[in-house]
């Protein structure tokens, strides 16, 4: 396995690796998440995202071929009357093919991650994900990651 920065030519690849979760994540909320309609539907998304000078992606690929990514982004939030200052290293997303979940690539992926936190001297490392999905939940549980903070929503 050999894990990559990616560049701004790697947008198309990275939308395409987007779309398991992004499918996953319509089929659970379709009001709020859309269903990707081909491979190159977040391409504009990762040409901004590629320049974000506060942000990184990785992709993880085996025998040349590109089986997962994830997003990074520094977070910093200034002291206020409530809180100290905060720096974080977020993982915004990452995505493994469903082919080759449980051989080790989401755990490289995030190790990946915690080197590159190690490299901009941040402490912690921060993650969303949302209720339905507790395998994701498992996995990061088996990799250190504990649970801080809930969200609540009521529809009216």
């Amino acid at each position: 396995m050999n894990i990559r920065q990616a560049t701004p030519a790697d947008s198309l690849l990275l939308s395409g690796l987007c779309r398991d979760v992004q499918s996953l994540h319509a089929e659970h909320h379709p009001d709020i998440f859309k269903i990707p309609q081909s491979d190159d539907f977040a391409v504009a998304f990762f040409d901004e995202i590629l320049v974000d000078p506060m942000a990184r992606i990785f992709i993880l690929e085996k025998n040349g071929q590109a089986l997962g990514y994830v997003l990074c982004k520094l977070m910093e939030r200034p002291e206020g009357p409530f809180t100290f200052t905060l720096r974080y290293l977020q993982i915004d997303q990452i995505s493994v093919r469903p082919e080759a979940r449980g051989q080790g690539v989401g755990a490289a992926l995030i190790k990946q991650a915690e080197r590159f936190a190690n490299e901009l001297d941040v402490q912690r490392i921060q993650l969303d994900s949302w209720d339905f999905n507790i395998r994701a939940h498992a996995f990061f549980e088996r990799l250190g990651f504990k649970k801080f903070h809930f969200r609540f929503w009521q529809i009216l």
